[in-house]
């Protein structure tokens, strides 16, 4: 005759719904099976071509940053020379050539090719000439404002500190090719040779608009600078 404890072992199995026991077994045993080999194939495969997809517009994003370093530091150069202007009230340029281009002072608007190298050279060294078209007692283009002001009145207000040997100057990589197009210009011109144009930033802080044409080997950039703040107001990109 089964015991008490028995029978009470009976009673409490047969209360259990077949659905429960069911669904515990089903767990219980996947629990102890864990991921099957065929699983962890196919999450590997998942995984793989996940990384595949990603892995090339990583690159290209990448690519497309080192592409753009010549619009950043011309941007860059852009801001300071129109900063510049504004503040000191005299005029500032970016000067481009074949090589790259240069921010400064604004000297004349027939800057030669040989003029900008000899300024260049002569920066380095330390040895150069403020300006290439004054006389001796630095009359040129900024209508005396490096000049300090001639007046006893005690509230007068102090002239900005002026700095005549800024310049920044930005080389080109190798594989750039680029043309300019300013407002009054029909065509773009493609900066070769001996041809220097020159971006003048007003002490207004007005600049002549700008279509830049920047071609890489890994990309090709049409930009256009707006007149009032040089900033970007239209960017076109084509990564190849």
């Amino acid at each position: 005759m089964p015991n008490d404890e028995s029978r009470m072992t009976n009673a409490n199995e047969a209360t259990e719904s077949p659905s429960e026991s069911s669904a515990f077994g089903i767990w219980h045993s996947a629990f102890r099976s864990g991921f099957t080999l065929v699983e962890i194939v196919i999450s590997l495969t998942i995984i793989i071509i996940i990384a595949a997809g990603a892995v090339p517009m990583f690159k290209g994003l990448r690519e497309e940053q080192l592409a753009r370093e010549p619009i950043i530091e011309l941007v860059h150069l852009a801001k300071e020379a129109r900063m510049r202007a504004m503040r000191e009230k005299r005029p500032y340029q970016v000067a481009f050539y074949q090589g790259g281009f240069v921010a400064s002072r604004y000297f004349t608007p027939y800057f030669q090719l040989y003029e900008l190298t000899t300024f260049l050279a002569e920066e380095e060294t330390g040895s150069r000439r403020l300006n290439p078209n004054a006389d001796d007692s630095d009359s040129d283009l900024d209508a005396g404002a490096g000049e300090a002001p001639k007046t006893a009145l005690p509230m007068a207000p102090t002239a900005p500190k002026l700095n005549d040997n800024w310049q920044e100057h930005y080389k080109m990589p190798e594989d750039v090719q680029f043309a300019l197009k300013f407002w009054h210009d029909t065509q773009e011109t493609p900066i070769t040779g001996e041809i220097v144009k020159l971006w003048v930033f007003q002490p207004t802080g007005i600049c002549v608009p700008l279509k830049l044409h920047l071609d890489r080997h890994t990309a090709t950039f049409d930009v256009e600078f707006g007149a009032l703040t040089a900033d970007i107001i239209r960017e076109v990109i084509d990564l190849k």
